[in-house]
């Protein structure tokens, strides 16, 4: 679940990449360069401000999760897990070596 939370993540911000940089060109086109980087840089506050307010500034451990989400400890299953067996095809071909021909 954190890999493809991290890939949604990256992939955002990727993708955001190419509109921020259009937008500020086109900022530094009507404003001028210096104001666009002034307002480039108050923007990078607003995160700082954010977290700051919110309640994880005060948090000092990581919350317990719901109980109903926990796993039922190995010693309470009464057989062990199943596992799948891959189906093969009837005229599937087993020798798998390179080059080699199973005629």
């Amino acid at each position: 679940m954190q890999a493809r939370m991290q890939a949604v993540s990256t992939w955002l911000t990727s993708g955001a990449r190419p509109v921020a940089a259009l937008l500020a060109g086109a900022l530094g086109t009507w404003i001028g360069v210096r104001p666009a980087l002034t307002a480039g840089t108050l923007l990078l506050l607003v995160p700082l401000v954010v977290l700051a307010r919110s309640p994880i500034r005060a948090l000092r451990q990581m919350p317990d999760p719901p109980a109903a989400t926990l796993p039922s400890p190995p010693a309470a299953r009464t057989s062990p897990p199943t596992m799948p067996t891959p189906a093969l095809a009837d005229n599937a071909r087993q020798d798998r070596s390179p080059g080699g021909d199973a005629s």
